[in-house]
């Protein structure tokens, strides 16, 4: 949550904040993203902060200007005057549970546990009527076998089933637990599907990998007498639809030290061999880190010249594996977990300035362990994608090993490759994947009648060791995969 600077005329200390922290002293406003760690510390059960913090929105209606939803305003006018605002707002919180902010007849916290804004009138949960006439297409009291055996086809199988197959699906014996059965047995298969390999999953990536057909591998722009090619997204597409499959660990995905490669036939295999550029007259190709470097997708040449290309602090990077992988946007000001004494501004960007420092106070720490990998160093080495350790003392005439220390969830991470390990084990990582497949599957977000099948698959993931196939075949079995 995201707060801008702003002066008032009083020069008495004022709380002004709701869960997002706007505190003012001495005549100015204080950034103080600190408010969805303290919404989670208060109520440590929720589903939203299951591998997430609340959003801003649970509390303002905007955030440059500050403004604030009821929720957001009981919250205000509960906070005690005196005390730091971090040790107010649990106290907060706590006297406006039970009141009814939005009035649309649910007491706060009771919507807050079912996922819903206590601020904003949120749709009703859905009731299933007896009354009218029978639906002769589908079942609406519940799971229906037959609907979710054609959703499933279609997702994962690319077609729709055809008369055959949906006359063996409902052949004798028809009960839903025979039925069930099918539908898993069935999804075994289209899960080793071309269609789900090679192109369901593919158009998954599409906005993590965000590939550029100008600067990939088969690019025909000349510059300087090179391709221009800073890189080759089809490894980062391959390492994708890899892990992704056969019951392999999704955790790969950030803490793969090999390299995926496919043979004339079409099958992938991994080779923890360094890969050289295959073409001469290109800028770019090929993977260059060693395998001790290596962390998935998160450092494949492409990853890092698209995302770094040749900024001095890679914000950016550390913005889209934050965003891509764990599930948080901090542009839109989610994920904010604020590092004490960030951010120093080591490059001179004016990131410390109030209204900047708010995110900043968790990107700057994220990114740190980024800035020894190059994104594109357009020299006679062209070492696109490499890693140099010399990197930031070159480019950021001000920066310290000793002091710039990367910081992910609260806890020091000393190099990218523990970044990416915290990051693979975290809640928001197997949040991130399972909220991947529920919106591929549903084509909306999970709402708050999703809660308890979504949390339950989240908590699921380890125990089904991080197989995505797994995960799948758990979505498969739930009411809002089944119910039209």
């Amino acid at each position: 949550m995201r707060f801008v600077s702003m002066r008032i005329s009083t020069a008495a200390r004022l709380v002004l904040a709701s869960t997002g922290g706007l505190l003012f002293t001495g005549g100015v406003a204080e950034a103080k993203p600190t408010g969805p760690g303290i919404v989670c510390a208060t109520y440590p059960d929720l589903d939203s902060c299951v591998g997430a913090v609340p959003s801003c929105t649970t509390c303002h209606t905007s955030t440059d200007p500050p403004a604030w939803n009821q929720f957001g305003l009981d919250v205000r006018k509960n906070l005690e005057v005196g005390p730091p605002y971090e040790d107010a707002l649990p106290g907060a919180l706590k006297a406006v549970e039970n009141l009814d902010s939005d009035g649309d007849g649910e007491p706060n916290l009771k919507e807050l546990r079912a996922g819903r804004k206590p601020g904003a009138v949120d749709s009703p949960s859905v009731v299933v009527s007896d009354e009218g006439a029978r639906n002769p297409a589908y079942r609406l009291d519940g799971y229906d076998p037959a609907f979710a055996y054609r959703r499933m086809s279609i997702l994962y199988c690319g077609r729709s089933p055809n008369f055959g197959e949906m006359h063996a699906f409902k052949a004798p014996p028809a009960d839903e637990k025979t039925q069930r059965k099918r539908l898993h047995a069935a999804l075994d298969d289209c899960l080793t599907s071309p269609y789900w390999t090679k192109t369901g999953l593919a158009r998954l990536a599409d906005k993590r990998i965000r590939p550029l057909f100008a600067a990939g591998s088969d690019s025909n722009i000349l510059i300087a007498g090179f391709k221009l090619v800073i890189g080759d997204y089809r490894y980062d597409y391959r390492l994708w639809q890899y892990v992704l499959t056969g019951d392999r660990d999704m955790r790969e995905l950030l803490t793969a030290d090999y390299y995926v490669v496919e043979d004339s036939e079409g099958n992938l295999a991994q080779t923890y061999d360094k890969i050289t550029k295959p073409d001469p007259g290109a800028l770019a190709g090929g993977q260059p880190l060693p395998r001790e470097l290596r962390v998935g997708m998160i450092s494949t040449q492409w990853f890092l010249t698209i995302n770094t290309m040749f900024s001095a602090m890679p914000r950016t990077t550390a913005a889209q594996a934050y965003r891509a992988y764990l599930g948080a946007d901090i542009s839109s000001s989610e994920g904010l977990r604020p590092v004490p004494n960030e951010p120093v501004d080591v490059d001179k960007k004016g990131v410390a300035q109030p209204r900047c420092a708010n995110c900043h106070s968790t990107l700057d720490p994220l990114a740190y362990a980024f800035a020894k990998y190059e994104g594109i160093q357009y020299s006679a080495e062209l070492r696109f994608g490499d890693y140099r350790p010399e990197r930031p003392t070159e480019m950021i005439p001000a920066w310290d090993d000793a002091k710039e220390q990367s910081v992910l969830f609260g806890q020091k991470v000393s190099s990218l490759v523990e970044w990416a390990k915290v990051a693979s084990e975290s809640d928001a990582f197997k949040r991130n994947m399972v909220d991947m497949f529920f919106r591929h599957a549903l084509s909306r977000p999970p709402g708050p009648d999703d809660q308890s099948d979504f949390i339950a698959m989240v908590k699921a993931v380890p125990s089904d060791a991080y197989s995505a196939n797994k995960l799948i075949h758990r979505l498969v079995d739930t009411d809002s995969f089944g119910s039209p």
